[in-house]
């Protein structure tokens, strides 16, 4: 895995304070979508975790406030955003910085803002996180851990919640009807 991206870590800046409406806060859902240990050179993917979490994104003075299982974590703005950070994703299912950029309609990666932190993360000891604007309504994010002569990347995926999950499912005909609609 390429240093410069844990490089980032070492010049973490605050930057001005982050509007609220800049980027989506409140509730999130949370997914791991890809990763991989590294032993070495060698590379094993890990297993794409099923299991979803609920996250709680809030801006603070000069970033962002991320709450997942009752832990809160405070990541602050990179300058210079994504051109900032390099990671290697080679043969990989992780996304790529020109992935992000092109999901986001950006031409330069200093335009697209990325928040993180070297965190204690519980259960993982010392952790590096960096978060990323993914859509309107999504980020992604990369979490970094060195266990015992190891590299582990995981890339997780956050999703704004937008009503409840257990909405019954309409066959459209009948609300059309309640609604006086002409179907």
């Amino acid at each position: 895995m390429n240093r410069s991206f844990f490089a980032i870590f070492a010049f973490l800046q605050l930057t001005a304070s982050l509007a609220a409406g800049d980027w989506p806060l409140g509730a999130f859902e949370v997914r791991n979508t890809a990763g991989f240990v590294q032993e070495g050179d060698v590379r094993r993917t890990i297993a794409v975790d099923r299991n979803t979490g609920t996250a709680e994104i809030a801006a603070i003075e000069g970033g962002l406030s991320v709450t997942i299982g009752g832990t809160q974590l405070h990541l602050f703005r990179i300058e210079e955003g994504l051109a900032s950070i390099e990671w290697d994703a080679s043969g990989t299912n992780l996304l790529h910085g020109i992935d992000i950029q092109a999901l986001l309609g950006e031409e330069t990666p200093q335009n697209i803002p990325v928040w993180g932190a070297s965190l204690a993360w519980p259960g993982a000891g010392s952790v590096q996180m960096v978060l990323l604007p993914l859509r309107q309504n999504a980020y992604t994010g990369f979490l970094v851990s060195r266990p015992a002569d190891q590299i582990v990347v995981r890339q997780m995926e956050f999703r704004k919640i937008s009503g409840p999950s257990n909405r019954p499912v309409s066959s459209g005909s009948a609300d059309r009807r309640r609604a006086g609609i002409a179907g």
